[in-house]
């Protein structure tokens, strides 16, 4: 009782609330009073004061209880605007730092542009001044050049007067001579006829004979001499020639034979030469067709005076002969006489030296064409200087201009280098932090958000690289990469005969759900299984190039009689096209390359619109968009543009093209007056940095759904505006890449994530949400996982069944629950998925549809039926109820049959429904 009652005075202090109190009282007064009636009074007289203690405490406890709730509740409203204003704070924050990391990348890559240019302006400069001077180099040794032939041609000038002045002095001489005898020659032929007529005469008057006789002597003496005059003259002047050959390079060559010549003989070659060479000078100005004539004229002169000086000299010869004895003749003439016919026998003397001249003037007109020709070559050569001495000056011209050109783009860089110092000097102004060096400098919050961008970026990678170095080790802890492969599929193909039994249905294996039963019970068959048609190995010109992307084009856009596909292969640096048709086997309409500038990431069927044809749309990665003819002219390019960022997906969208960029933007097309404005686009941005490509759209009644990061924007095709944006995974490094519509739901997935998602059309609201870790766990065993990371890389809707491709070539079919292609939502149940035995042995690529396919295969009578055809692209090709025990002892480096290109194609056993999911582009994974 001490205990009791100190507690008891202890609590005199509470606040008692009496409706507690009187409440409770009652409550006690009664038990207490049947207790009483039971046991008596003294029973409970000791247990009044307690009773009375534990209501007063009961009623202080509720009450401060009631306080403190109020107290929590005022304190969560704070708390709650508190952490509003706090996330208000935070996003403008975020918004301003983000600004200032996009205006401080934009001014730093200002500045390093800036840089560059400069750097590459003053690189052009030096290569300008160093090019200038090597020009005024080659001017100035041209200048000097030109000098010396203005030397060598005055000498030769001066050469060719004298040589003038020459040949007119022994023309005139030759003048005199002729005259002198012809008058000799008349006057010898008269006496000789008067000799014999006159013998008589002359016996009986010597004295009156011998002065004629002794006249022809003197005027033959006379003439001697005037000719030995000459030829003394001759040789008395041989530094002529030898100056003109000496002045004269080109002739240095000839003054030893001219030395060697005889004196008799070098007067007259002199002066035909002479005189050839002022002929040939004179006319080589006027016309060098006018020289050869002028030559040939010179020549038969030559010949002509040649001819009748022989004629004279024989003529002389026979005159002077006399037909007599020589007795007769000397016993009827004088002593006197015959003194007078020794003297004219060295008219023959002379004969023989004019011969004798005659010959060396050959030898010097050959000498004479050996001169010509170098002539010749010398003003060849001069004409040829004088050219290139024009087209240096016009080049010289050229680069004077390229020089003022580059000084007024020079003033304009430095004006511009002053502008961007005059800013820099104003952001360092407001930012104190900005001038220090980057090790002195203290990281800002916007550095930071940068930094932790960054982390989750490389932290993604390390996962990926991490999952890449366990698949290398386990590749290295076999004997190849080959054989380990090998082993993995032998594993596959137990685990697929133990678990899914030997039962299968045109390849497909039975639902997933139903694989327990007994082989001796029947399980239940599925309804509308598509039917395998075909294995086709893809025949491309480079048996290495890979499968990027495919589309079907439909007849509606092609304007032919069947289905075509068009694939997509290559390298890493060029793409080919290759055209097939899915019905036919081992068919090839058409295979062309494209542009060598860089591979091809997607590609998109435009069906007519307005005026235009149906056409193919191809984006590259250099950002080129190409339009290619849909019909038998594949190969021709209708109309291109190259935009900045590459083009990562193509999306037809009532009567409008839109293409996803690498920077995170849409770019929309449109067409007038038959062709496609490509010119002109509007764009629209996505992104917030970092920056993402778009891979993937999907488009349905006017509204366009865009996948960037891990979220999916709503965005009105019309008014090019995003009405509604939601988000698919709640990691923010996720990226969607994959959306499939039926019915009036979306199925979406992510990268590296073997998740499925289910979205409403209208509203964006989740519906369902499907793994498939389990079910390929289940249907392939763990050893198909470890070939690869399991993950989804192919999705489409197709005749109700929503198909899946994962990373490592296995194929799931699951079917839908529509009753409706318009309203009704596409649940889907994993237990009723089925699994294909046919797969690649790399990444399923794309599956496809392709509508309108003509074969004459399947109808009983040959006629042609139109079916639907459902397509998938990768590389190689496993039965997984086989394995790959076809490639035992097989090279490594050689790339076998199996492992090569490969579509697998079905046979949808349903009519053909349009479907918005088939106008969605495969895209590059």
């Amino acid at each position: 009782m001490d205990y009791g009652e100190s507690a008891l005075c202890g609590s005199g202090e509470l606040e008692l609330d009496p409706d507690i109190v009187s409440e409770e009282a009652g409550k006690l007064y009664s038990e207490l009073q049947s207790v009483v009636e039971t046991h008596g009074a003294d029973v409970v007289e000791s247990l009044l004061p307690i009773l009375v203690w534990v209501l007063e405490g009961l009623a202080s406890c509720r009450a401060q209880l009631r306080e403190r709730e109020e107290e929590a509740e005022r304190e969560k409203a704070e708390r709650e605007e508190l952490l509003q204003r706090y996330q208000t704070e935070k996003t403008l924050r975020r918004e301003s730092q983000e600004r200032y990391l996009e205006l401080d990348d934009q001014f730093e890559q200002e500045r390093r542009a800036m840089r560059a240019r400069e750097k590459e302006r003053e690189r052009r400069e030096r290569e300008l001044e160093k090019k200038a001077r090597e020009q005024a180099d080659q001017l100035m040794a041209l200048e000097e050049q030109k000098a010396n032939l203005t030397r060598e041609l005055n000498s030769i000038k001066h050469t060719h007067n004298k040589l003038v002045l020459t040949h007119r002095d022994l023309l005139e001489k030759k003048k005199e001579w002729e005259s002198e005898a012809f008058t000799f020659r008349n006057h010898v032929h008269s006496k000789h006829s008067e000799a014999e007529t006159d013998t008589s005469t002359e016996e009986h008057d010597p004295k009156a004979d011998g002065a004629p006789d002794s006249t022809a002597s003197e005027m033959i003496e006379t003439n001697n001499s005037k000719v030995t005059d000459a030829e003394v003259n001759h040789n008395n002047d041989p530094s002529f020639i030898s100056g003109i050959i000496s002045s004269t390079p080109e002739l240095a060559h000839l003054k030893g034979f001219i030395e060697t010549s005889s004196p008799v003989c070098s007067k007259t070659a002199t002066s035909e030469f002479n005189s050839s060479l002022f002929d040939e000078m004179k006319q080589a100005q006027e016309d060098k067709r006018e020289v050869d004539e002028d030559r040939k004229v010179k020549d038969g002169e030559t010949t002509k005076e040649e001819e009748e000086t022989d004629n004279d000299s024989d003529c002389l010869e026979w005159e002077l002969r006399n037909t007599d004895s020589v007795f007769s003749e000397l016993s009827e003439l004088s002593r006197e006489y015959v003194e007078n016919v020794d003297q004219g026998a060295s008219v023959r003397d002379s004969t023989d030296q004019f011969e004798q001249i005659l010959s060396q003037y050959e030898e010097l007109k050959h000498t004479h064409e050996m001169v010509d020709t170098a002539r010749k070559a010398l003003i060849s050569r001069v004409e040829e200087l004088t050219s290139e001495r024009s087209g240096l000056n016009m080049e010289l011209d050229s680069c004077r201009e390229t020089i003022s050109r580059l000084e007024g783009k020079t003033k304009e860089m430095e004006d511009e280098i002053k502008r961007l110092r005059k800013e820099l000097e104003t952001i360092q102004s407001e930012d104190p932090d900005a001038s220090l060096p980057t090790s002195l400098r203290r990281f800002s919050r916007s550095e930071m958000a940068r930094v932790v961008m960054e982390k989750n970026q490389y932290k993604e990678r390390l996962f990926e690289l991490q999952e890449a170095v366990r698949r290398a080790q386990l590749q290295r802890s076999s004997p190849s990469p080959r054989l380990r492969k090998r082993e993995l599929y032998r594993e596959i193909r137990s685990h697929v005969w133990g678990t899914l039994g030997k039962n299968q249905l045109h390849g497909w294996s039975m639902p997933l759900g139903v694989t327990n039963i007994k082989d001796s019970e029947l399980p239940p068959e599925p309804k509308d299984v598509p039917v395998l048609i075909q294995l086709r190995l893809l025949d491309q010109r480079d048996a290495t190039a890979k499968l990027t992307c495919a589309v079907a084009v439909p007849p509606e856009i092609s304007g032919e009689q069947t289905c075509c596909v068009w694939a997509v292969t290559g390298p890493a640096s060029s793409s080919d096209v290759t055209v097939i048709d899915p019905a036919r086997s081992n068919t090839i309409l058409d295979q062309f390359s494209l542009p060598p500038t860089s591979p091809a990431l997607c590609i998109c069927a435009v069906p007519p619109t307005g005026d235009t044809a149906g056409t193919v749309w191809i984006g590259t990665q250099d950002g080129g968009v190409l339009i290619h003819s849909s019909s038998s002219s594949r190969r021709r390019c209708l109309q291109s543009v190259s935009l900045s960022e590459g083009v990562h997906s193509l999306t037809y969208s009532q009567g409008e093209v839109i293409a996803g960029l690498a920077n995170g933007t849409l770019a929309f097309f449109t067409y007038s007056s038959g062709i496609w404005n490509l010119q002109s686009q509007e764009v629209l941005s996505l992104g917030t940095p970092p920056l993402q490509p778009v891979r993937c759209c999907l488009a349905k009644e006017g509204c366009l759904w865009v996948c960037y990061w891990n979220k999916v924007y709503m965005i009105s095709v019309k008014i090019r505006k995003v009405e509604r944006s939601f988000t698919v995974s709640e990691r923010s490094e996720q990226q969607v890449r994959f959306l499939c519509a039926a019915g009036s739901g979306v199925w979406a997935a992510c990268r590296l994530d073997p998740i499925l998602r289910l979205f409403d059309w209208t509203t964006g609201r989740p519906l369902q949400e499907v793994d498939l870790s389990s079910v390929v766990t289940k249907a392939l065993g763990s050893a198909f996982l470890s070939l690869s990371p399991l993950q989804i890389t192919a999705l489409s809707v197709v005749s109700g069944r929503l198909w899946v491709g994962t990373g490592s070539g296995a194929i799931f079919s699951v079917p839908l629950s529509l009753t409706s292609e318009s309203c009704s939502i596409p649940y889907c149940s994993l237990a009723s998925a089925q699994l294909c035995y046919h797969g690649h042995r790399q990444a399923v690529k794309f599956i496809i549809s392709a509508p309108g396919c003509r074969s004459s295969s399947n109808s009983p009578d040959g006629a042609a039926t139109t079916s639907q055809l459902i397509l998938s692209g990768g590389e190689g090709y496993i039965n997984f109820r086989i394995g790959d025990d076809g490639s035992d002892g097989a090279s490594e480096s050689v790339l076998q049959r199996s492992e090569r290109s490969h579509m697998i194609i079905w046979q949808s056993p349903t009519p053909y429904v349009q479907s918005p999911a088939l106008s969605v582009p495969s895209p590059a994974l």
